[in-house]
């Protein structure tokens, strides 16, 4: 358990998240099948995304790369011509080649349908590029990751699209990012969201209060989980304040097997993540909040440092002697 959030938040907000609409688009990935990188299946379900953010509005182009010679897209939205939005959201739009976590062997070298690790955090970002006000979409990128799910499998990595994403901006561009969140495996029934530790706990905090004032407590659990290699990581690395919102430590017990499936999920718990991911937007787009990473544990991680020097020094001494 972390201590009780103490921030104070807007509550005015009332969002227009349409769960429903959003488990409409989870299965409607779902039934173009297992979705693994440079598939046909992908490719469908790539230009499902497009259409929709392209019929509310949004600028759509396709990041185009090849990865041990599997081509593959990053499809990436903005609203108008401008690059510098200052909120990036993202998920994965990919499903993983193998389900290699299965209970019966024969299933473990099939793909994945992915209606939660996968198609969730899509579906919410379709409903969330509906639903968000006009006003404040300019503020906002939404990019929808590929090959992020691969890891392990004919010598893949983990996150490889969010990795080649972050890889071509610009130093310009990155010290225009505020904040990213990253939506992946929110869709279950029964939803519990701990909090993920190697993301930024400012931005994580407020994240959780919004949540905690909109009535979502039982779910935006006030617990720490485990750190996760997940799309926010390249972020991260870049000095970019992000968040990962993902159901872990465990994962759901379907995790990376056949039974994946979109009747594991229901519009609940996409509303509620959906909610308050755009009241957050709401909320911050446009100011010049900052979320700076947490500096509590630096004088402990310093005296650490010195503690390991003075013993590197002394043993030497001992060797000398």
């Amino acid at each position: 358990m972390v201590p009780p959030l103490t921030l104070t938040v807007q509550a005015a907000y009332a969002p227009a998240f349409d769960g429903s609409l959003a488990f409409t688009h989870l299965t409607a990935q779902c039934s173009f099948g297992a979705r693994p990188p440079g598939s046909d299946n992908l490719s469908l379900c790539r230009n499902y995304i497009a259409g929709c953010l392209t019929s509310y509005g949004w600028h759509v182009t396709f990041q185009n790369f090849t990865y041990i010679d599997v081509g593959c897209t990053n499809v990436i939205c903005r609203w108008g011509p401008s690059e510098n939005a200052s909120l990036v959201l993202g998920a994965h739009y990919d499903t993983r080649p193998r389900a290699d976590q299965d209970s019966k062997p024969e299933n473990r070298m099939k793909p994945i349908i992915g209606a939660n690790d996968g198609a969730s955090g899509v579906a919410v970002l379709i409903e969330f590029a509906n639903a968000l006000p006009e006003a404040v979409r300019q503020s906002v990128e939404l990019v929808f990751f590929d090959a992020e799910d691969s890891g392990g499998i004919n010598g893949w990595q983990w996150i490889v699209g969010s990795t080649y994403y972050v890889e071509q901006l610009s130093a310009e561009r990155k010290n225009t990012i505020r904040a990213m969140i990253l939506l992946d495996m929110v869709g279950g029934a029964g939803l519990r969201l701990l909090r993920e530790t190697t993301s930024i706990k400012s931005l994580q905090d407020t994240v959780w209060s919004i949540a905690q004032e909109l009535g979502y407590g039982e779910t935006f659990l006030n617990e720490n989980g485990a750190p996760i290699i997940d799309d926010h990581k390249p972020f991260l690395d870049s000095g970019i304040p992000s968040l990962d919102i993902i159901e872990h430590d465990p994962f759901p017990w379907y995790w990376h097997t056949l039974e994946d499936t979109p009747d594991k999920c229901n519009a609940t718990s996409l509303d509620v993540v959906g909610e308050v991911v755009e009241t957050f937007v709401v909320q911050y787009a446009g100011k010049p909040t900052t979320f700076s990473p947490d500096t509590t544990l630096l004088p402990y991680a310093a005296a650490a440092i010195v503690l390991l020097i003075i013993s590197v020094a002394a043993f030497s001494r001992v060797r000398r002697r």
